[in-house]
């Protein structure tokens, strides 16, 4: 019976913190699991695309400037990312470099700078509804 008690308040306390947060714009750490997947998975390769260069950017700082803002659509939770990524280049060629060795790859601190930034949509945590643009200009 205590079991289920605890479950019950756990429960309540959940949909109060989820309430709370709805329609509200958050700061986002940098560390936040969510974020680096969508850097990784979604926002970089996306820019990549865009500076279409023979070797891959990679962020040269791990700092993000993330916010997002979350709503309720169709009965989900619905998420607004924003986030800027500066970028160098680094020795990964991008012919031969699979996406999931982004994380792998090291910037080249002599390198040019480009900043992205970045605005992704997303049903909660779930990167095959994420619509990404990517907007990129020299540092």
């Amino acid at each position: 019976m205590v079991d289920s008690k605890v479950l019950v308040y756990f429960t309540v306390y959940i949909a109060i913190v989820s309430c709370a947060t709805i329609g509200k714009l958050l700061q986002v750490p940098d560390k936040d699991p969510t974020l680096k997947a969508l850097v990784y998975k979604d926002g970089l390769p996306k820019a990549n695309t865009k500076i279409h260069d023979n070797v891959l950017w990679v962020p040269a700082t791990t700092q993000f400037s993330a916010r997002r803002i979350t709503v309720m659509n169709q009965g989900k939770l619905y998420s607004t990312w924003t986030y800027d990524m500066l970028l160098q280049q680094s020795d990964c060629r991008s012919s031969t470099t699979p996406t999931s060795d982004l994380p792998g790859c090291k910037p080249n601190s002599s390198s040019p700078k480009t900043l992205c930034s970045v605005h992704t949509s997303l049903f909660d945590n779930d990167l095959s509804s994420a619509e990404t643009e990517v907007y990129c200009t020299k540092a």
